[in-house]
């Protein structure tokens, strides 16, 4: 049975319009969905100081070998984030896990730059405007997300996530496969990295070579990443993780494990030929037979304009507005919406049986009555409950035409889902008014 709470909004039963959101992630409509900017992950970096209540700069979670993450090189000036390589011959202590864990003295060539969040979320938009560096191979700027709170209340329950990390992009990898076989430039790495609990206890990495289907994206884009800005966007959602450059859905992969909190973390890492792969570790470690001063810093810095995080509210809204503004009296009309059940919501099972899309007789005071009714139950279904399109068609056989109605009365589409949050969930702009013909 389609239902409509009589009781709707004052915007509902005034025709109010709100005005579109003007910050939405790249290229997301913003007369659809309802973005909300989480302030604790988002960052413009106006000034000249990086703001420690937002970072942690050179996060000690971070333990790599082969060169030193240090304060020094990641800084704000002039409104941007730099985060710098820098050729510098030091020496820092190590837990060397090739000698039992024993500490050593480690002679290492390189220092740069990490930022991390001190807040930590897992659904939603995350965003960054990134320039890389000229010097190519060797250097990687990243923007990704990474769980730090391991191991976790479940770490003897197996299958379950020892450690969850999302690379929104590595940019500039030079990715090797055979002399003279390496990835350009242009050539970009949006991965997956997971840690899981095996039957036995112990954990076990699952990269994204040995699992590509589901864990593995690369994307040749048309453009040199160390020339300019451009902006790379990943949404985290509870069914799939899709990412996007410069606004272009460029892949998106099932989430299978990416559900644990994470960090906003931007860095940049070393690579072939500044460093080299110990297979008997299974680790990089230093490569002394290859140290470059030139060029350090100028042209190893990257630079972030911004990055940017948001929470997606419930939402829903008309695809095909223009061609339902007015209609033939008697016919059935095609009904497209798209809606969003929000980034920690879904489209609950309800009264609204689904999606319950209603052709509504309306006066000043409000709704009069329900004229015409369909549902759409595939909304609520598992694989679908969480953002996507419904197709409705809409029987008005036994409608009368507008010009019918008592003076001052007309029709509207109303649609409404329940959402997870228990909140009923109606068009984003407006109930729509349409005319019968």
């Amino acid at each position: 049975m389609n239902k409509l709470v009589k009781t709707a909004p004052a915007w509902v039963l005034g025709l109010l319009s709100m005005s579109a959101f003007a910050d939405v992630p790249k290229g997301m409509d913003a007369n659809q969905a309802i973005y909300e900017i989480v302030a604790d992950r988002s960052d413009n970096f106006n000034g000249n100081s990086l703001d420690p209540n937002k970072w942690v700069n050179a996060p000690k979670s971070l333990i790599v070998g082969a060169w030193t993450f240090a304060p020094a090189n990641a800084f704000v000036k002039d409104g941007v984030l730099n985060i710098a390589a820098t050729q510098e011959t030091h020496t820092r202590p190590f837990p060397d896990v090739c000698q039992g864990g024993k500490t050593v003295d480690r002679t290492l060539y390189y220092k740069s730059g990490a930022i991390h969040t001190h807040a930590k979320g897992v659904y939603g938009f995350y965003e960054a405007k990134i320039k890389g560096v000229k010097i190519f191979p060797g250097l990687s700027p990243a923007f990704w997300l990474y769980s730090t709170d391991h191991p976790y209340p479940d770490r003897h329950v197996s299958g379950s996530v020892d450690y969850s990390e999302i690379d929104i992009v590595e940019l500039q990898q030079a990715d090797w496969r055979a002399p003279g076989d390496e990835d350009p430039i242009n050539v970009m790495d949006h991965n997956l990295h997971a840690r899981i609990v095996g039957k036995n206890g112990k954990t076990f990495w699952r990269r994204p070579k040995p699992y590509p289907e589901a864990q593995l994206l690369h994307y040749k884009a048309p453009f040199d990443p160390s020339k300019d800005y451009h902006t790379y966007v990943v949404e985290n959602r509870k069914d799939k993780i899709s990412w996007y450059v410069d606004g272009v859905l460029v892949g998106s992969k099932p989430n299978l494990f990416w559900h644990r909190p994470m960090r906003v973390i931007l860095s940049m890492g070393l690579r072939r030929m500044f460093i080299k792969y110990n297979p008997k570790c299974q680790r990089a470690d230093p490569n002394p037979n290859y140290v470059v001063q030139d060029g350090y810093p100028e042209d190893a810095t990257m630079k972030v304009d911004y990055v940017k995080t948001w929470k997606v509210q419930p939402s829903l809204w008309l695809q095909n507005t223009d061609s339902l503004k007015s209609v033939k009296a008697g016919s059935t009309i095609d009904v497209q919406l798209g809606y969003h059940a929000g980034s920690d919501y879904h489209v609950a099972e309800s009264e609204y049986n689904g999606l319950s899309l209603n052709l509504v007789e309306m006066s000043q005071l409000g709704v009069v009555d329900i004229v015409a009714s369909a549902n759409d139950p595939s909304v609520a279904w598992q694989e679908n409950r969480y953002a996507g399109q419904s197709n409705i068609k809409l029987d008005l056989s036994s409608v009368k035409p507008s010009s019918d109605l008592p003076n001052g009365n007309f029709y509207a589409l109303l649609p409404v889902f329940k959402s997870s949050n228990g909140q009923d969930i109606y068009l984003r702009k407006q109930a729509h008014k349409i005319t019968l013909l």
